[in-house]
C-alpha cells in the first residue's frame, strides 16, 4: 500500500515551517519573515518534485492501460478524474496567493502573478491577508479560508472514494482540515491557519496547502495503478515510429499523426494474428492468419479487392518476464480507392433536358458510401458505386453538390459542380433509310409505313415522337398535298404513291415532332425521288 513517505529533505522543510508558525505567534523580528521566504522556496521546489513524480504515475498508467485495456480502464479513468481535480484546486491556490500579493502590496495583478516572494515589499503585512481570508467574521466563515477549507474537505473526500474500504485504514491522505487542539484561545482551522499572518506566513502555509494536494494525489494514483497487476515487458530496442491518421488527406484538411518511441525486443519475436477479435471475449470470431515479424515489427500485406473502408483487427502476443502470454489487441482501417484521372473540358459541362442522364461522382480518399450527393432543379438516382441518374426538370443550369462524412464523422462540402441545361439537339427525319433525299423505287416506297426520327451522332438512345407530317405530291401538273397525324402513312397516302412515274418525287414537310421533355420540334423536309 502506498504510504506517502517524504524525503529528509522534505521533513526538514515541514519542521522549518512548524517552528516559524510557532514563532508568529510570538511576534518576533523581521528576520523571521525574511526566513518565510527560505522556507516557500523549499516548499515549491517539493511542489515541482510532486509534479514531476505524478506525471510519470499517468505516464506508467497510461502504458498499463495500452497493455490490458478491458482491466485498467476503470481505474485509469479515476486517476484521470483526481489529475482533473487536483489540477483545479491547487491553480485555486495558486490564484489566491497571486491575489494576496497583488492586493496586499497594491500591484497590478499581471505584476503580482510574476513577482518573486524576496521582492515582496508588504511582507509583514497581516490586516490585509487577514481580511481576505478570515473577513469579517469572528470565525472566518466569511473569508475566503472557509471556501479553501471546503475545498480542501471535498477533494480528500473525492480521493477517499476512490480506495476501497478495506484498504482505506492503511493509507494516510495528509490533508488536515480539522480544528487544532489543545490551543488556548480555541481557534478553528481557518484562524489556527490565517487570522493575523503576515503575507509571507500566508502565502508559505497555502504552499503547504498546495503540497499536501499533490502529495495526496500521487498516494491514490500509486494506490489505484498497483490495483494492476500488470507484468512489465523487457525490451532491448527503442525506435522511433509515426503512425497517421491516414494516409490520404484532403486539401484543406488537417494531417493527423501520433510520433512516439515504440520498444520491442530482437531475441523476442511477438506472433503477430490478423483476425475479427473480440475484445469483450478476447476470442476471433473465425480462425485467424499469423503474419511474418522483423524486429519486433508485423509486416501485414494484402491484396485489395474493393474500392471503400477496409476494417481489420488482430492480437499480438508476447511472452512476459514470468513466462506468461500477454495479448495486445489491436484494431485499425485503410482506404481502397481506384487511380483516379479527371480530364474535362470546362465548356462543355451539358446535361440534357428530359433525359436520363448518367454522371460520375467521386471524391479521392472518401468511399462512395460517404457521400451526400443533392442536385438543385433535377431529381438524383443512386445506382451504387457512385454512379448517378440525373433527370432535369428545369434550367438554364444544374448544380450538383457533394458532401462527405469524415473519418472522424464531420460533414466536410467537398464543392459544387455546375451543368448547362441543353434541349436536346434536333434529330433527322427519315423514311426507310432516306434522310433529306434520295431514291426508291414505288414499291420500295409502298412499304413505308411511316415517318421516324434517326441521329447520326447522338450517344443517348433517344426517340423522339413525329406528330404530324404533309407530303407533296405532282399530279396533272399541279402540286398537291395531303396532311397525316401521328407518323403513319395512311392508305390514302398509299394510294398516291401507286400513281407515281418514274422521275417523280414526293416531298415529306411540315414534320412535327415532340422530344422526350415534350418539347415540339419542326424537322427539316426529306425528299424521295422515284426510280
Amino acid at each position: 500500500m502506498s504510504s506517502g513517505k517524504e524525503s529528509p529533505r522534505q521533513k526538514m522543510i515541514g519542521m522549518m515551517y512548524l517552528v516559524l508558525t510557532a514563532l508568529l505567534a510570538l511576534n518576533v523580528s523581521k528576520d523571521i519573515l525574511e526566513a518565510f521566504i527560505v522556507v516557500n522556496k523549499g516548499l515549491e521546489n517539493t511542489n515541482n518534485n510532486f509534479t514531476v513524480r505524478n506525471d510519470n504515475l499517468y505516464a506508467e498508467f497510461d502504458l498499463a492501460k495500452s497493455v490490458d485495456p478491458i482491466r485498467v480502464t476503470p481505474n485509469w479513468k479515476l486517476a484521470q478524474l483526481i489529475k482533473k481535480n487536483s489540477s483545479e484546486l491547487t491553480d485555486y491556490i495558486d490564484k489566491l496567493q497571486k491575489q494576496l500579493v497583488a492586493k496586499t502590496d497594491k500591484i497590478e495583478q499581471e505584476v503580482a502573478d510574476t513577482v518573486r516572494m524576496a521582492d515582496i515589499n508588504s511582507k509583514d503585512n497581516y490586516d490585509i491577508p487577514t481580511n481576505i481570508l478570515i473577513g469579517e467574521s469572528e470565525d472566518g466563515s466569511a473569508g475566503v479560508s472557509r471556501i479553501l477549507k471546503n475545498k480542501l474537505i471535498d477533494y480528500r473526500k473525492q480521493l477517499t472514494d476512490c480506495i476501497l474500504p478495506q484498504d482505506r485504514k492503511n493509507i494516510k491522505l495528509d490533508i488536515d482540515t480539522d480544528d487544532p487542539q489543545y490551543t488556548e484561545t480555541n481557534e478553528n482551522w481557518e484562524l489556527y491557519n490565517f487570522y493575523h499572518r503576515p503575507l509571507v506566513a500566508s502565502i508559505t502555509i497555502l504552499s503547504k496547502l498546495k503540497n499536501d494536494v499533490k502529495n495526496a494525489e500521487s498516494i491514490v494514483v500509486d494506490y489505484l495503478l498497483k490495483q494492476n497487476d500488470t507484468e512489465v515487458m523487457k525490451f532491448d530496442t527503442i525506435a522511433a515510429k509515426v503512425i497517421p491518421q491516414s494516409n490520404y488527406v484532403l486539401l484543406g484538411e488537417e494531417y493527423k499523426a501520433h510520433i512516439f518511441l515504440a520498444a520491442f525486443s530482437k531475441t523476442k519475436k511477438p506472433e503477430v494474428l490478423i483476425g475479427n477479435y473480440n475484445e469483450a471475449n478476447q476470442l476471433f470470431v473465425e480462425t485467424p492468419a499469423p503474419i511474418e515479424v522483423e524486429n519486433g515489427l508485423g509486416k501485414y500485406e494484402i491484396k485489395t479487392t474493393r474500392e471503400g473502408m477496409v476494417s481489420y483487427s488482430g492480437t499480438i502476443k508476447i511472452k512476459s518476464p514470468k513466462g506468461k502470454d500477454v495479448i495486445f489487441p489491436f484494431k485499425s482501417e485503410y482506404i481502397v480507392a481506384r487511380p483516379a484521372l479527371t480530364v474535362a473540358a470546362e465548356k462543355m459541362n451539358v446535361v440534357y433536358l428530359g433525359m436520363e442522364n448518367p454522371i460520375s461522382i467521386a471524391v479521392p480518399g472518401v468511399p462512395n458510401e460517404r457521400l451526400t450527393v443533392s442536385a438543385t432543379n433535377a431529381t438524383l438516382k443512386n445506382n451504387g458505386d457512385g454512379k448517378y441518374i440525373l433527370n432535369v426538370r428545369s434550367g438554364p443550369k444544374v448544380d450538383i453538390n457533394v458532401v462527405a462524412t469524415m473519418q472522424n464523422g464531420e460533414k466536410r462540402n467537398m464543392g459544387t459542380m455546375s451543368f448547362r441545361v441543353k434541349r436536346i439537339p434536333k434529330p433527322l427525319a427519315k423514311v426507310g433509310n432516306i434522310m433529306a433525299e434520295g431514291s426508291l423505287t414505288r414499291e420500295e416506297l409502298l412499304k413505308e409505313k411511316g415517318v421516324f426520327t434517326y441521329y447520326e451522332d447522338f450517344d443517348f438512345n433517344v426517340v423522339c415522337k413525329v406528330t404530324s407530317f404533309e407530303i407533296v405530291y405532282p399530279s396533272q401538273g399541279l402540286q398537291l398535298s395531303l396532311k397525316g397525324e401521328g407518323n403513319r402513312i395512311t392508305e390514302e397516302m398509299q394510294a398516291v404513291f401507286k400513281k407515281l412515274k418514274k422521275n417523280d418525287k414526293i416531298r415529306f414537310e411540315n414534320i412535327k415532332s415532340v422530344d422526350p421533355a415534350g418539347q415540339p420540334m419542326n424537322l427539316s423536309p426529306l425528299t424521295i425521288k422515284i426510280k
